[in-house]
Formats: structure tokens, sequence, C-alpha cells
């Protein structure tokens, strides 16, 4: 490996939904930079029927020994915190450590109208894509905290960003993991454990039931979006708490904004205030990006502080305890 290529010698990955579509590149591409690899993989269908079929993540550890690699197969239900913990102390068992987590493991409904939607359908997707993620960082954290490091890779989804027509149950719970992922990054970073997230548009079977066009399976190969999970997992990443849209070579950040705003007093604050000044509300010529609700809070009050001096003088007693 050239000396300016990013290596994962000695790293540890675990890697949900693992066996197939873009889980399995990252297993093969991080494994091809020096990574031991843990494929997760329940071998269900692309709903989540029939799991407990070992085949996929077989295969892909298959491959990796093929070319060189080291991987570890797990048929684990991430839906199962006990199967997962056992998945997470094997690997530690095994390889003496775990320092990367990428939690792409994820089912879908068939799309239709709202009306048409089932809550059983969002109840087996929160279960994988939310409880799932939820159950394998939980597992791996002590680790990552006795070790001072660590990093969290979650799939999103644009579903999850922006809301996807028709997908009403998958958008939600991708939606979820965006503040599974902040919260991550906010709690970890001071014991060196970073988390991100990537949604990302790539050919797979799963990706052709969901709609995407069929131009994009000469355009959006799998790899090009593990090159950006190969960096957000790598030691040298350097952001934390962050959101990207993936797919086809095009990479952007995404980000929760809030706009400056407007502060109404208690007296001038009516149901007609507040639409006629709509205007300043809505307004994203200035805004910030909150890395958390904490710092959301503080931009609220200092806002509110500035048009009222009562309060800026309050909130200042609070802060020296007076």
């Amino acid at each position: 490996m050239a000396a300016n290529m990013l290596g994962y010698d000695k790293q540890v990955a675990l890697i949900s939904g693992a066996g197939r579509g873009i889980g399995r590149q990252h297993a093969l591409f991080l494994a091809s930079r020096g990574a031991k690899v843990v494929v997760n993989d329940y071998g269900g269908g692309l709903r989540g029927e029939n799991g407990g079929n070992p085949a996929p993540a077989d295969n892909v550890v298959a491959e990796i020994a093929a070319a060189g690699g080291t991987a570890m197969s797990a048929c684990n239900d991430i839906t199962d915190p006990a199967q997962v913990k056992a998945m997470v102390d094997a690997t530690v068992t095994r390889f003496g450590r775990l320092d990367i987590v990428i939690h792409n493991a994820s089912v879908y409904a068939p799309l239709g109208s709202f009306q048409e939607a089932r809550i059983e359908d969002l109840d087996r997707i929160l279960r994988v894509n939310v409880h799932g993620g939820w159950n394998i960082v939980h597992a791996a954290w002590p680790y990552m905290l006795a070790n001072h490091y660590g990093r969290v890779v979650v799939t999103g989804s644009g579903a999850g960003f922006f809301g996807r027509r028709k997908d009403h149950a998958y958008s939600i719970a991708k939606s979820a993991l965006m503040a599974f992922t902040k919260v991550l990054a906010t709690e970890g970073e001071a014991q060196g454990i970073k988390a991100n997230l990537v949604g990302p548009i790539a050919w797979t079977e799963n990706s052709k039931l969901q709609g995407i066009p069929p131009l994009m399976e000469h355009f959006a190969p799998a790899i090009l979006v593990s090159n950006l999970v190969a960096v957000l997992a790598h030691e040298a990443c350097p952001v934390n708490g962050e959101m990207f849209h993936c797919g086809g070579g095009f990479t952007s950040r995404v980000f929760v904004g809030e706009t400056d705003g407007t502060v109404f007093d208690a007296a001038s604050m009516t149901p007609e205030a507040v639409l006629a000044g709509m205007g300043a509300i809505m307004d994203t010529a200035d805004y910030s990006i909150p890395a958390s609700s904490d710092r959301s809070g503080a931009h609220l009050s200092a806002a509110i502080a500035a048009a009222n001096p009562a309060f800026a003088e309050a909130l200042a007693k609070a802060k020296h305890g007076r």
C-alpha cells in the first residue's frame, strides 16, 4: 500500500448488512486496505423476511479471504440485543478490539400512498434500521470507551433528510438515525469517538426496488459511497456529527440550520404578529448550524437577551449562580 493511502492495519470493523449491496462493498474495500472485518448479515429478504441464512455473510468472508484479507462471518439478528452483544463480544474475543462500527443494514416497505401504509411496516423497519443501529453501537460503546477511540458510521438516506414520496416508514426510520448520530457524536467526542452519517445513492437490488432510476446502474456503483465511508471510518476523520449525501461521485454536506428568526415580546406576540413576521422568521440569508440542542438553546437565549434587557440580566445572574 502506498505511503499516502489511508490504511486500516490493526483496525477491526463491524459492518451490519454487509452480505450484499453497499455493505458488501464497504466490507471488501476496508478489508483490501488492511482492516479485519466482521461481516454481519442475517440473510433475510430485502424486506426483512426469512432471516437466519448465513450464506450472504459467508460468501463475502470467502471473497475477502480469497483476496488475502481477514474477516469473520456473523449471521446475527441485530434486532435482538442478546444476539448483538454475543456478536460484539465474539469480535473482541477473536480480534482483541473493535474500532469501527458501520451500521448499514436496512429494510424497506413497498411504495404506496400514506392511506395504504401499514403500521406493521413502520414497526418492522424501525426494528432493523433504528433499533438495530442502537443495539450494535450500544454493545460496542463500552469497548470504544475503554480504548478512548472509535468510529461510527451510520447509513441514512435522502429519504430521511428530505422525505421521499410514497416511502413513509422508511423516511421516518432514516430520519431517526440523524438524531441518533448527533447524540453519539456529542457524547463520544470527549472520549475520542466520532459518529457521522452517510445518505448513499448506489445501484443495488434494494435501491432498484425503491425506485432508483435505471440509468444509475452505470453511474452509481457502491464503491463511490465506500470512498466517503472509508474516510469517516478512519483515524484521520476530520469531522464529527456530520451528515453527507453521496452517490455517483457527488458528495455534499447535509445540515439542519436555524434562521436568525424574530423575537416578540409577551405583550406584542399575537397570531397576527406572527403572521406578519413570517417573512423574517423564514429568511435564510443568515442562519446558524447548531451542533446539538444545547447549542440551539443557547442561540435562542442569546436572541431573546438581545431584544429583552430584563431577560439578559436574569440570564447573566443565572450563569453566575446569583
